[in-house]
Formats: C-alpha cells, sequence, structure tokens
C-alpha cells in the first residue's frame, strides 16, 4: 500500500519475505547493515508472535488450559501489555483476544471459503476478547487466560518487527517497510522520507512526509471475499463478531512506533470515520482516513 522514494544516493537496500509478507531495508551509512542480521531478528520475532507455527511462543500460549499462569518472554509480554493498552483504549475494537472469530471466518490458519453460521459466531464470540486476558509484570512475566481464547497478534507483530528491525542499525538514516508498513529514521541525503499513501481510484498516491515516524495503513479494498453475492472485508468487529463493514476504505496512522500505528488503524476500520475521527483527536493522532461514499473516496487528514 506504501511505496517510498527519496533523493537519488547509493543506498544499501535488502529485501526478503517474513510474516506471510515481503520486506524492505533501505540503509545510509551503516556498513554494519546486513541481510543476515535482519533475516536472523525475522526469523526470532516469528518464533514468538506466529499462529502458523504451531511451536511459536504465542501458539503455546494458545494451546494452556485456563485459568494457569503461563510464564512468557519479556518481548511476548510487551506486545501483549501494548495490545491490551490499546484494546482499552480503543473501547475494544482493537482486540487481538479474537482468534476464534478469526478462525471461524477463514481469515487465520484455518482458510475457510463459508461463511460461518450465526451460532458459529456466537460460540467463537463467547470465548474472544482480551478482558480474558490478565498480565502479571515482574521478574518473572506471566499471563492468565480466564477463558478460552486464542490470541493473534497479526494486526500488531508486523508493526513490531519493523520497529526491532529499525533498532539494528548504527545510522540513524533508514527506512524499514514491511508489508506495507513503514518506519522511517533521520533523512536520505538531506532530505526527508517520503511514503505514498495509495488511493483506491487514483494513479497518484498521497504523498507523506515522515520525520523519524512510522505509518501504518489498514484498507478493505484489496482484501475481501464475495460470499453469496455479499462483499465482506478482513477486518471484524470485535463487539459484533461480524466483518467490520464500515464507510471506511482505508485508515493511515501516523505515529513514532509502527506497532502502535498498526494497532489504531485496525481499530479505526473496525469502528468507522466518525468514532475513528473522535479517537484520533482524543489520542492526538495523525490520520488520513479514505471514506468510501459509493460514487467517490473522501479524504480526510486529521492532525497533519
Amino acid at each position: 500500500m506504501l511505496s517510498a522514494c527519496g533523493a537519488s544516493e547509493k543506498i544499501n537496500t535488502f529485501t526478503g519475505s517474513t510474516m506471510g509478507t515481503t520486506y524492505t531495508v533501505k540503509t545510509i551509512g551503516d556498513d554494519a547493515a546486513s541481510q543476515q542480521k535482519i533475516d536472523d531478528r525475522l526469523i526470532q520475532i516469528n518464533q514468538i508472535f506466529s499462529t502458523w507455527d504451531t511451536q511459536s511462543e504465542l501458539s503455546v500460549v494458545n494451546q494452556q488450559p485456563v485459568n494457569e499462569w503461563i510464564k512468557v518472554s519479556n518481548e511476548l509480554f510487551y506486545v501483549l501489555k501494548t495490545a491490551k493498552e490499546i484494546y482499552q483504549q480503543t473501547q475494544g475494537y482493537f482486540d487481538p483476544g479474537i482468534g476464534h472469530l478469526v478462525d471461524a471466518w477463514g481469515f487465520g490458519a484455518n482458510k475457510t471459503t463459508q461463511r460461518p453460521t450465526q451460532l458459529q459466531v456466537q460460540q467463537a464470540l463467547a470465548n474472544s476478547s482480551m478482558a480474558y486476558l490478565t498480565l502479571r509484570d515482574g521478574a518473572n512475566k506471566r499471563v492468565k487466560k480466564t477463558r478460552d481464547i486464542y490470541i493473534d497478534l497479526s494486526a500488531i507483530a508486523k508493526g513490531y518487527g519493523v520497529d526491532e528491525i529499525a533498532k539494528l542499525f548504527n545510522t540513524t538514516n533508514y527506512l524499514v517497510e514491511i508489508g506495507g508498513e513503514v518506519r522511517s529514521g533521520g533523512s536520505n541525503k538531506g532530505k526527508a522520507w517520503t511514503v505514498g499513501v495509495e488511493h483506491p481510484h487514483k494513479a497518484t498516491p498521497i504523498a507523506i512526509t515522515l520525520k523519524n515516524q512510522a505509518i501504518a495503513t489498514s484498507g478493505n479494498y484489496r482484501h475481501y471475499f464475495i460470499w453469496q453475492g455479499k462483499r465482506y472485508m478482513h477486518i471484524l468487529n470485535p463487539h459484533t463478531g461480524l466483518p467490520a463493514n464500515s464507510d471506511l476504505a482505508s485508515v493511515s496512522v501516523i505515529h513514532p512506533q509502527t506497532m502502535v500505528a498498526d494497532a489504531y488503524a485496525t481499530a479505526m476500520m473496525a469502528m468507522g470515520s466518525q468514532r475513528a475521527t473522535v479517537l484520533a483527536k482524543q489520542r492526538g493522532l495523525s490520520v488520513i482516513l479514505i471514506l468510501n461514499q459509493q460514487a467517490h473516496f473522501k479524504v480526510i487528514k486529521i492532525n497533519l
């Protein structure tokens, strides 16, 4: 969804695959940056957060019984803590605890093409919420599920990966992108890094200048499925258990942390433009909303 551009100068560029998508890393003036270093760190992150790998740390947590304290790594605890904070800040519209719903709709590892029945949705919804995850900080960090929830951190893990890769470099001048989530540092030969937010109906993207910031975009005009003549988006409303067919075509959030931008963008897509506008103003977030108004698209910029 994003394209990066800057001044023409020799840049170290690394590309590869991770988390079911691709990545691009650009650094300037960092001889220590290497493909191996990037890939090794991404493999570590995948081993923690993957829902596809049954041996990942998150998968092991999901397999543990209810009402038992589970010891977790500092990394997993940090991301779960951040996720729960944003869950609370967004009135539950960002909710990684809805993995059962994600699977019921075929958006996770279980790739069904059938719409779930109302009963299946209600059954999944009963065990779907970050409210049923308790965190205990300290020297030995632990978590406890008070219901048999299934945690899916897909909407925040890519952003976390971007933030972590950005820590690897010996330069302040870089651009890191994983699956469309982007973080910039410093400049590109004295010029700010510029990214383009894709407009659904226009060839020219909306240009955004990043100053040591990240941008994450969530949209429904590419990722959807058709069932019995009706289009369903891949983002669910955690309150109803149904696809969140809001009035938004896409949301882009700018924030110092990619992980946080990632989570807010997902929440705003689920809640729709009215609530998203209120949230952006309450939290002081820089946001681009693209509204789907049937015959045309309307672009709204907040705090930009």
